[in-house]
């Protein structure tokens, strides 16, 4: 984190020099100042230097410092004798204790044992002490900790302490601008880093201004964007160094000057206005540091509109007025038309890839894959090689290529894929020999905007056109259902994932004489590894409860309700599976509940957030919950071992009771849909038992359970033993005939 102690020459400002440089008229304006480190208690002269500060600068307000905590009883002492003089002068005193890990993580990247135990006596004392008006955390996020992020929030709110995260950086006053290595992060640590901080976007952190710095380094990480989150050493900030230095930002300015105490700092800070704008031109748009400020005018104003919003709720207001609704949804068709054109108006591509083998593209919604998707482009893959061969090239057409990155560096069936944004998925879909809806559901969202420009600019060249193993619905808006039934018209092949969705697209003006009803895709991928799984077992004691559930969805699934109502049956449901888990623990103290997340995206709504926000402060299901999954994203097989190695199943997302029932594991499934899609459908095919959300009770709950923990093992999938007739397969090769 630092290396501030190799530097062995020099010396350190003393107390006089400070007072003497603090004396300049540059500071005559300064209303914050932070004590940093290196380690500020370890100065024996802190009070002074603190008093120093207090006396010369007339605007002061707010005084913050910066601690390891790990000499912690000299931290304690120091602490409390500057906290009591910054409340003697009537000013606010902040103190941010410095963890990069829960437990033995901690001490890990600290290099030294105990310091854990040490910051947390700090804390005790500080959650006691008076002359503190806040106390922070603060981790430094680099490669060794990077997969561990989430126990330390979790400990953090436990405790009611704010966090706050930050990219290690190389740092010019650290003494570590040359120290490269603990600060490079691998794309699969990236990937997790950034997740990470959606998550604390969309749940945790309360700060506009925060979380537009988070939002700002997720796409400095992921896409190589300039800085947009502000910073005040542009224009209102300065460094003192520990030797006395002035400079513009700790991390990338020179010495303005070498001691604040010899020569005049505001002609130092302001005769030196070319280094500040060097600085600007060349490094900020670059710079992960955490440093805030107020940022460009539009982000500006943005939040502003935000902040406004919150506090008077304009938006809802507005949504009440009468006529507003109807003058919305034109909006919204407008916004849809213009978004359509521009998909089928992008150019045509050159496509680079060998022609002597046939090319096939995949769309749909990658780029956004929960596990159930990795399953079916797996089983897609798979049947399409069945029928053409290995001399394949297959495109993938990803709406956030670095989700489906990931995947390809997961599965083996994805090695040698490309993966290109939809843009380019338009511009080849005319050179392909085969264009492939990919499984998953035609829905009515805008990102079907690419999938239709895709299906037609394939009809404008030579593809077989195929939706495969797709299901329908839910329907919406006019024009969402007008791209659905458009993808339809243009498909070639037409098979469905159950005749439900077969219905909705006669509904919507689809001929589906021809068409057939299969298999979900995932299913033929489960089949394919199922002999790399362990074998199944029978466990009387020790047995895992696994859990593939998901927040409840009301505002996709439940719009035909009034919303107070649908949030009933979320609370309900919740408040069910707390009481139903606790219920089965008191009669059964070996089970082990294993929460399995089948997304791990923001953009499906990460599982991992829901089942900690669910569990936190259950204590009576400490003992036997098992947050071993609940970590960094594993390869789907692994995934599958874990499905395989439970003894029964609680499945609300309709994927994690395709791989239960694929993989022979008891499922109970629950059917948040309210009866109206894919999940009961499932259910009733495979005769697994059900449980409706919109009347769900604890005694249903927990006897649906016990019987499927009591079960005899179930019936798996393999290649010797299909449960299901391969329909994709047959029409490839009756539409080849």
């Amino acid at each position: 984190m630092c290396r501030i102690w190799e530097n062995k020459q020099g010396t350190d400002i003393s107390v006089e020099q400070l007072r003497t440089g603090l004396s300049n008229e540059l500071f005559s304006e300064v209303e914050g100042i932070g004590f940093n480190g290196g380690e500020p208690t370890l100065r024996k002269d802190l009070y002074e230097i603190v008093e120093v500060a207090l006396k010369k600068l007339p605007k002061l307000q707010h005084v913050s410092l910066i601690t390891n905590g790990f000499k912690y009883k000299q931290v304690i002492e120091q602490i409390d004798r500057v906290g009591r003089l910054v409340k003697a002068n009537n000013k606010y005193f902040d103190v941010m204790v410095s963890l990069d890990g829960f437990g033995d993580m901690h001490d890990k990247v600290r290099g030294r044992s105990g310091n854990f135990e040490n910051a947390k006596k700090v804390l005790s004392f500080l959650a006691g002490f008076d002359a503190v008006d806040n106390v922070r955390i603060g981790c430094t996020v680099i490669r060794e900790n990077v997969f561990h992020l989430a126990d330390l929030l979790e400990y953090c709110i436990s405790q009611n302490l704010y966090i706050k995260y930050r990219q290690g950086v190389p740092h010019q006053r650290l003494y570590t601008e040359n120290l490269l290595d603990p600060y490079a992060l691998t794309f699969e640590e990236k990937y997790e880093f950034v997740e990470f901080l959606e998550g604390l976007i969309e749940h945790y952190e309360p700060s506009p201004l925060q979380r537009l710095f988070y939002r700002s380094l997720i796409d400095q990480i992921l896409y190589n964007k300039p800085r947009l989150a502000g910073c005040d050493w542009q224009h209102r900030g300065a460094t003192i160094t520990a030797k006395g230095e002035l400079a513009y930002c700790a991390v990338k300015s020179n010495a303005l000057m070498k001691n604040i105490a010899e020569g005049s700092p505001i002609q130092a800070y302001f005769g030196n206005q070319t280094h500040l704008q060097e600085i600007i031109n060349k490094e900020c748009a670059n710079c992960h540091h955490d440093y805030v400020g107020i940022p460009a005018p539009s982000q500006y104003r943005r939040l502003m509109f935000s902040q406004i919003d919150e506090k008077l709720r304009v938006k809802a207001t507005l949504r009440k007025i009468p006529g507003f609704s109807q003058l919305n949804r034109l909006r919204h068709k407008h916004y849809y038309r213009k978004l359509l054109n521009y998909f089928i108006e992008q150019p045509e591509c050159i496509n680079q890839a060998n022609k002597t083998v046939k090319q096939v593209l995949i769309c749909g919604w990658y780029g956004t894959e929960t596990l159930g998707d990795k399953g079916i482009i797996g089983g897609v893959i798979h049947t399409l090689r069945q029928h053409l061969g290995n001399d394949v090239q297959f495109t993938i057409v990803a709406l956030y290529p670095y989700i489906s990155e990931m995947t390809r560096g997961q599965m083996p069936e994805l090695h040698g894929a490309r993966i290109v944004p939809p843009e380019d998925g338009v511009g080849l879909a005319n050179h392909m020999d085969y264009v492939v809806f990919g499984g998953g559901p035609l829905m009515a969202i805008d990102s079907l905007a690419p999938m239709q420009a895709i299906f037609e600019r394939a009809k404008s060249g030579k593809a077989c056109t195929i939706v495969a193993g797709c299901g329908v619905g839910p329907l919406g808006e006019t024009w969402h259902n007008h791209s659905i039934s458009r993808i339809l018209q243009l498909s070639d092949i037409r098979v469905y994932r159950d005749a439900r969705s077969r219905d909705y697209a006669e509904q919507i003006g689809t001929d589906t004489t021809l068409d057939a009803v299969a298999e979900d895709p995932a299913f033929t991928w489960l089949a394919t590894v199922s002999d790399q799984l362990p074998k199944q077992q029978k466990r009387t004691e020790k047995q895992i409860l696994l859990l593939g559930l998901r927040d409840f969805p009301y505002r996709e699934y439940a719009r035909h309700i009034p919303e107070k109502a649908a949030l009933a049956i979320k609370n309900n449901y919740e408040q069910v599976v707390i009481d139903g888990l606790t219920k089965l623990v008191a009669q059964r103290p070996d089970l082990v509940i294993r929460p399995l997340p089948m997304c791990t995206n923001h953009f499906g709504s990460d599982d991992r957030w829901f089942y900690r926000r669910l569990f936190r402060n259950q204590h009576q299901l400490a003992d036997a919950l098992d947050y071993s999954l609940l970590g960094p994203e594993l390869p789907p097989i692994d995934y599958c071992k874990e499905f395989r190695n439970a003894d029964a199943l609680l499945a609300m997302r309709f994927h994690s009771l395709v791989f239960g029932l694929g993989l022979g594991i008891n499922a109970v499934g629950l059917d948040y849909t309210l009866g109206k899609g894919k999940v009961r459908s499932l259910a009733e095919r495979f005769g697994a038992p059900l449980l409706a959300m919109t009347d769900l009770d604890v005694d249903t709950f927990t006897t649906a359970i016990e019987k499927a923990l009591d079960a005899p093992l179930a019936q798996s999938i393999t290649k010797e033993n299909l449960l299901f007739e391969p329909q994709l397969l047959a029409k490839l090769q009756e539409f080849n005939a």
